[in-house]
This record gives C-alpha cells, sequence and structure tokens, in this order.
C-alpha cells in the first residue's frame, strides 16, 4: 500500500470517526451486538456466534481492525467502541479481522524496513498496530525471514486474539467477546471464504473453544452435527 494510499484510508476514518456507527436491524429488543472490523473490509459479520440475526448491530472500522489506542505508552480500549458499550446494552462484541489485509501486511513491511519519514498523521495512526508485530516477534510467530504472505496471516489472526483480550478484561463480564479470522485465502482450512472462531473471552485453545460452543451449533468434525444451523469453524494459525 503506498502512502498516498494510506492518507486517503486515514481520511477516510476520520469522517467515520464523526459518524462511525452502522446500524444492521432496527430490533434493538432482541438484544444488541458490535462488530470492530477493518475499514478495508466489506464483509457482513452478523450471522455468526453469538450474534443472532435478529439483534441489532453496530459496527466500528479501524485501521487494521485494532479495537484500541494507545494512551500514554498504554493499550486502552477504542473510544468509539468504549462509548457505545456505555451507551447501549451490548450483549456481545465481535472482533474480525480478514487475511487479505494489506495494512497488516503494510505494517509488517514497514517494521523489516522502516521509513525514514512518514507522512504527517500516519505514524500516530500505526502506533497501535506496532505492538501486535512487537508482541509477534517476541512470541516466535513472525521474524525476519518470515514470507511477507505467512506474516500476514499471523499478524491479522494475533491483532483480533490481543483484541479479544483486551477487551475480556476491560468490558463488562456479562458481554461476550469473540475474535473471528475471515480466511479469504484457504489458509485455514481447504476451502476460502469462511469465518474461524480464534478467542472468545481470552480463550484461545481450540478444544476449549470447541467445548464451550452451545451444543446446538454445528462444529465441522463433530459427531453430532446440526444441519439446521450455522457452521462454526474453529482454528488456530499460531499460539501466543
Amino acid at each position: 500500500m503506498t502512502d498516498d494510499g494510506l492518507d486517503s484510508l486515514l481520511a477516510g476514518l476520520g469522517a467515520q470517526t464523526r459518524c462511525p456507527v452502522e446500524s444492521s436491524c432496527t430490533n434493538a429488543e432482541s438484544g444488541t451486538a458490535l462488530v470492530v472490523s477493518c475499514s478495508m473490509s466489506h464483509r457482513s459479520e452478523v450471522s455468526v456466534w453469538p450474534i443472532d440475526p435478529s439483534w441489532t448491530t453496530h459496527r466500528v472500522t479501524t485501521l487494521g481492525g485494532v479495537s484500541w489506542s494507545s494512551r500514554d505508552g498504554q493499550r486502552v480500549v477504542d473510544g468509539t467502541v468504549t462509548h457505545l458499550v456505555d451507551d447501549r446494552d451490548i450483549s456481545a462484541v465481535l472482533v474480525v479481522g480478514h487475511t487479505q489485509c494489506e495494512v497488516i501486511a503494510d505494517l509488517y513491511e514497514r517494521w523489516l524496513a522502516p521509513p525514514t519519514r512518514e507522512p504527517a498523521g500516519i505514524e500516530a495512526r500505526f502506533g497501535p498496530l506496532e505492538s501486535v508485530v512487537d508482541d509477534a516477534v517476541d512470541a516466535g510467530v513472525v521474524d525476519q525471514t518470515t514470507p511477507l504472505r505467512t506474516a500476514r496471516h499471523r499478524l491479522v489472526e494475533c491483532t483480533v486474539v490481543r483484541g479479544v483480550e483486551l477487551l475480556t478484561e476491560r468490558l463488562p463480564s456479562s458481554i461476550t467477546v469473540a475474535g473471528y479470522v475471515h480466511d479469504q485465502d484457504g489458509v485455514y482450512g481447504t476451502f476460502p471464504g469462511k469465518q474461524y472462531l480464534v478467542a472468545v473471552d481470552g480463550v484461545t485453545d481450540i478444544a476449549e473453544l470447541d467445548a464451550g460452543l452451545p451444543d446446538d451449533e454445528s462444529i465441522p468434525g463433530r459427531e453430532s452435527m446440526s444441519v439446521s444451523s450455522l457452521p462454526i469453524y474453529v482454528g488456530r494459525l499460531s499460539r501466543l
């Protein structure tokens, strides 16, 4: 992604910050959910667990789909997310990444070869994301020899997992926080286009995720599968 492209993206994000909420349904009595996703992803996630299709859903789009910002060197929950949680009776929050995220790919390339000069505004907006790469490097998930495509996939998942961990710690315990990766490249399974559950309320172990899901949900690989319910695909690319 070029710097001009990033400048345009940041300008668009600034406009969305002034009016960041996009409601997909008007039935507020049955439940309310919040979806945090990358501004470059246009997929709807309102039909995946734990969101019921009848719920009201609101979307917050951020650079790279991060659910936090930096304040005095510390991660804090994104201000729009905090506002919506305080203002509405939120039952669930989804943090969603996508494997073709150019923002994450660009972030990794900038870590490999830091630019000597950043355009105005870009350095500040990339700040919250840079800790994802640092954490992934410390954990041995990526390094300087990791192919760009592989690094992008792993870092997208890391961003989702870190977001779920933070929101689980900072939001009321009554809110279910789930993290999904939209697998556009077929890296989690045989076929692309599926959404994989990678974290729930801070839990990332595949067996624990599977065991903690409602019994009436369909999980590929289970002996008993309900053909009438929406499948939930569980997977992990990296373990942090």
